[in-house]
């Protein structure tokens, strides 16, 4: 049986959807002295809003608003209960009080709705005990079925909702229960954060590290740096066609960057309650899940409130308590919504709300009951794809909802196991996984190149590696952003990530329509050119428009030349259109070798030097000069050429060749 998330209630939802066992379950390896187990230091789960002390060597890991626990990797994978599995998940008790009114407040009325879904479910209910765990109260009861054994308790403090659901194989819980007890007694509820709006001034640049494995291009934010340049949840992630990067801030609305890490700008803290992910339309308006409300937000290009629909509720065009935390930006400007609340059995339903860009119910779309997933995008023909994190597969959809294609290995359900996915315009899919690698599949699901490491458990991330991606999105240029988060630490880390060409031409075989990801290079000449002199009339700068022209090494009027020799000069070329440069060629014709200093210019007019010589004469004439560099963040329109010739030489320029990824 799948596990699956929940909509209002996850633990509940969890037991009711898939809770019970197989009835013929294999026992799990059970560790000799599971009581002797030491715990360790009190781990913080931020997203959650708890603290707990594990035993040394057990693992856990935050899914949304949930946290899963278990002694190793493969019990935390795990689609079949058998080895203990903890399931813990918050709620702010406003939130269900709005719900189910005053009564919420009392650990009965939670545990009651607990119950029945459970009894449903075909498992057994012990009399509840009156707990106490810290400053919080609640209820705790056992549970059996013919499989599995476990233990809910409920919790109930000033701020918030605690569920805890432990299970295992009904063989094994007698001898785990005790060290599942003493984790649960070190349970400690952190108090509900008091949501203060940044002002879009005070907002600082997160720090920048620059320097990391191959496929590492640099990280922004972490723990160090002053409060303000710190992110509390880096989420969701968007990029414009110029490389300009999105970022969904928890609480601090959008943080906007150049393609180099640069801080442009924040807006929205004002308008965003919580902000979970952002999508950007083909008009270049922006669209924000704002969890805290349950809404989405629409903004324009710089930041301008446009408006906001949904809110929780049952009508057709609201969502679910827990929703949206999920959208995508349709090829016609309508926006996907992920959305989950209770069906007509009880059990959570999820369902895709698409709206127009305005914010008009459009549909919504029916998924089927196996389907619960994390994340969502949608490809230039409508064809909607979905993360299915707890199955380990990538979904494909027909607009209308029905199943085209699934992607994943059943024996390796933790290879497509991941939180979020995106599709770039070619339609290859980027997924980063929950094991620390990004993946990039060909339209045919042949994953195609790989990037990203994991790092290790409890710690701080290393340059390159990821705890926990939250946000994931194929950037121009080649360069994959993704967001991440382990408690106190929160970043976005570009990537460029390993390609597998065998891989890739076989998946190009296979689906010939497809094209190749957008990671070649294309040449293009210049466009227009200016000079500090040129020598009249004929070897101005408009020589070196176009393709060369001057077959040998001659003085030529097809060529630019300075007014005079022996002189300093500079020649500034732009292109026709902007690309992620790789490299330059400068091809010249008369007395090379003289050019000092290249820097190339990207659309916000900085320029940034690629090459430095001293001058002399070149070892060939003609000669072209070619200048190889990292591909650039930024989009290069334009470069400028300094020209050193002061020892008495005079040099002509024929022509200048710009390489890059459009």
């Amino acid at each position: 049986m799948r596990l699956r998330l929940l909509a209002i209630l996850l633990l509940i939802n969890f037991l009711a959807a898939c809770g019970v066992a197989p009835p013929t379950p294999t026992p799990a390896p059970v560790s000799p002295s599971p009581t002797a187990l030491a715990l360790g230091e009190a781990l913080t789960f931020a997203e959650v809003g708890v603290r707990l002390r594990l035993p040394l060597g057990w693992q856990s890991r935050t899914e949304g608003s949930m946290v899963r626990i278990a002694p190793d990797a493969a019990a935390l994978a795990a689609t079949v209960i058998d080895a203990p599995v903890i399931l813990l998940d918050t709620t702010p008790l406003a939130a269900l009080t709005v719900q189910y009114g005053p009564a919420a407040a009392n650990p009965e009325t939670v545990f009651e709705l607990a119950s029945s879904a459970i009894q449903s479910a075909g498992y057994t209910i012990a009399p509840t005990q009156a707990v106490q765990i810290g400053a919080a109260q609640g209820l705790a009861a056992n549970l059996s079925s013919p499989a599995s054994a476990g233990r809910l308790w409920v919790l109930v403090d000033e701020t918030r909702v605690v569920r805890v659901l432990a299970q295992a194989a009904a063989a094994n819980w007698e001898v785990e229960q005790p060290i599942i007890e003493r984790i649960v007694a070190s349970l400690e509820v952190l108090p509900l954060p008091t949501p203060t709006p940044t002002p879009v001034d005070v907002a600082a640049q997160p720090q920048i590290v620059r320097s990391g494995p191959p496929g590492f291009v640099l990280r922004l934010g972490g723990r160090s740096g002053p409060a303000n340049s710190r992110f509390v949840a880096a989420r969701g992630l968007a990029a414009a066609p110029d490389g300009t990067l999105y970022l969904a801030e928890s609480g601090r609305g959008i943080w906007v960057f150049a393609p180099d890490g640069t801080l442009r700008t924040t807006f929205g803290a004002d308008e965003l309650l919580d902000a979970y992910d952002v999508a950007l339309g083909p008009n270049g308006d922006l669209y924000v899940a704002d969890y805290g409300r349950n809404a989405i937000v629409r903004f324009s290009a710089d930041g301008v409130f446009l408006g906001r629909w949904g809110g929780h509720g049952d009508a057709p065009d609201q969502f679910g308590l827990s929703a949206p935390q999920r959208i995508a930006a349709g090829p016609d400007g309508s926006i996907y919504a992920l959305d989950a609340r209770p069906g007509p059995d009880g059990l959570a339903a999820s369902s895709i709300v698409r709206f127009s860009a305005e914010g008009r119910l459009m549909e919504r779309i029916a998924l089927p009951p196996d389907l619960a997933p994390a994340d969502i995008v949608v490809d230039r023909s409508g064809a909607i794809y979905l993360a299915e994190s707890f199955a380990g597969a990538i979904v494909k959809l027909a607009p209308d909802g029905s199943v085209l294609a699934r992607w994943g290995d059943p024996a390796d359900p933790a290879q497509l196991a991941g939180p979020v996915l995106d599709i770039d315009r070619s339609g290859y899919l980027y997924l980063a996984t929950y094991t620390g690698t990004i993946l990039r599949l060909a339209p045919d699901g042949t994953i195609v190149a790989r990037g990203g490491a994991p790092a290790a458990p409890g710690s701080i991330p290393n340059p390159g590696e990821l705890s926990l991606p939250n946000g994931i999105v194929a950037a121009p240029g080649g360069v994959v952003w993704v967001s991440d988060n382990s408690g106190e630490y929160s970043a976005v880390t570009a990537f460029r990530l390993q390609t597998d060409a065998a891989a890739l031409a076989t998946a190009m075989a296979l689906t010939p329509v497809a094209e190749a990801p957008p990671s070649e290079t294309v040449q293009q000449w210049v466009a227009s050119a200016t000079a500090s002199s040129f020598y009249a009339p004929d070897y101005d700068p408009s020589g070196v428009v176009g393709p060369p022209d001057v077959p040998e090494c001659q003085d030529s009027p097809h060529a630019w030349a300075p007014a005079t020799p022996g002189s300093r000069e500079t020649l500034t070329v732009t292109f026709a259109d902007p690309v992620f440069a790789t490299g330059l060629i400068i091809y010249q014709n008369h007395q090379p070798g003289y050019i000092t200093l290249v820097e190339l210019i990207d659309e916000q007019g900085t320029a940034k030097a690629v090459y430095r010589a001293e001058p002399a004469p070149a070892p060939e004439c003609p000669f072209a000069l070619t200048i190889t560099v990292e591909q650039t963040l930024t989009r290069i329109v334009g470069a400028r050429i300094t020209l050193d010739q002061r020892d008495g030489s005079w040099s002509e320029i024929d022509a200048v060749a710009l390489i890059g990824v459009p």
